[in-house]
């Protein structure tokens, strides 16, 4: 399972932990997330479908589940339909990507965080939102914020969507999943009902006890539908 993280960089989470226990999970940093002054080439979506492309290659991973959260299941999607053949499966989590007149994402980059906390997580004040989205992030992980957030602005500053990938959906015909947080406030669940409805083999789970990271607020439902709809593909392995 290749796992592509969020707009908040690579961050190992409990969701990693309990899929970690019956499924080889990959979780690479996208590009420039852990250096920012490596974006160079990097400008949208398509420059990191080659990325992924050479990466499946230099791992030697043969039609993995390819699994990712918010700007992750943006990039994923975008590899999904430019190269069917090479996923196993496609799981989508509160996913980017997808622009709905009249339902856009708010746009995170202009919050501060205690305004974007109540949006993506059902408990803004409890212990796991104060833990993954804190006022002010430690000292040893100020630099890799910074990074983080340069990579995910050159990416999706305000427009985090491709006008184009929606129609271009039929292409991925591999079995996919989307997940969703009921209460997402950030990427709403209207958003997951459009990818399954523009999904070939898809189906939908939202999670009503979550909002935009369900891995986090409700690893345990999270991490069940993710095993089971793997088991579908017999993608499982010690």
């Amino acid at each position: 399972m290749l796992w592509l993280h969020d707009t908040f960089g690579n961050r190992w989470s409990d969701g990693h932990n309990l899929l970690a226990k019956t499924h080889r999970v990959i979780a690479p940093s996208l590009p420039g997330f852990d250096d920012s002054t490596t974006l160079d080439g990097i400008d949208g979506p398509e420059d990191v479908v080659f990325w992924l492309v050479d990466l499946l290659e230099a791992l030697d991973l043969e039609r993995p589940v390819v699994l990712g959260c918010g700007l992750g299941g943006w990039m994923a999607a975008e590899l999904a339909v430019r190269y069917p053949e090479r996923l196993g499966g496609l799981v989508l989590v509160d996913a980017y990507g997808l622009k709905l007149d009249g339902d856009l994402p708010a746009d995170e980059f202009a919050l501060t965080r205690p305004m974007l906390r109540p949006l993506v997580f059902r408990e803004p004040d409890g212990v796991a939102a104060q833990a993954w989205l804190p006022d002010i992030d430690a000292p040893e992980q100020m630099e890799l914020t910074l990074h983080a957030r340069v990579a995910a602005a050159r990416l999706c500053w305000q427009f985090p969507s491709s006008p184009k990938l929606r129609r271009r959906l039929s292409r991925a015909r591999m079995p996919a999943l989307v997940v969703w947080g009921q209460h997402d406030q950030l990427v709403p669940p209207s958003h997951g009902e459009a990818y399954v409805e523009a999904l070939p083999q898809s189906r939908l789970a939202v999670l009503p006890d979550a909002s935009h990271y369900p891995y986090v607020e409700d690893t345990t439902a999270f991490a069940n539908e993710v095993s089971v709809f793997t088991r579908g593909l017999g993608a499982t392995s010690p």
